[in-house]
C-alpha cells in the first residue's frame, strides 16, 4: 500500500471517486431489487450492488483525477494571476 500525501487534491480526488461509487452503488441496488425476487437487505444485493460501485468508481478513476488536477491547476493559475495584477497594481502606485 502506497502513502498518498494528504493534500487537498488528493482529498478532493477521494471525495470524487467515493461519490461516484456510492451513487453507482445506490442505482445498482435499486436495479437489483426492482428486477429480481432479493430485497434490500439482503447479502446478495448489499454486496453485489457495493462491488458495482467500487468497479465503475474503479474504471472511472483515471478521468476523474485528471479532472480535478485540471481544475486545481486552473484555480492556481487565476491566484496567481490575480495576485500578480494585485503586485503591479502595488508597484505603479508607488
Amino acid at each position: 500500500m502506497t502513502n498518498t500525501p494528504f493534500t487537498a487534491r488528493n482529498i478532493s480526488k477521494f471525495v470524487v471517486t467515493t461519490a461516484i461509487a456510492y451513487k453507482a452503488t445506490d442505482v445498482a441496488e435499486d436495479a437489483i431489487t426492482e428486477n429480481t425476487r432479493f430485497n434490500d437487505d439482503d447479502i446478495v444485493v448489499i454486496i453485489g450492488s457495493k462491488l458495482i460501485g467500487w468497479g465503475i468508481a474503479d474504471t472511472v478513476k483515471p478521468y476523474t483525477d485528471k479532472m480535478v488536477d485540471r481544475t486545481a491547476d486552473f484555480i492556481a493559475a487565476k491566484r496567481e494571476a490575480r495576485q500578480a495584477k494585485k503586485n503591479t497594481k502595488k508597484q505603479a502606485q508607488s
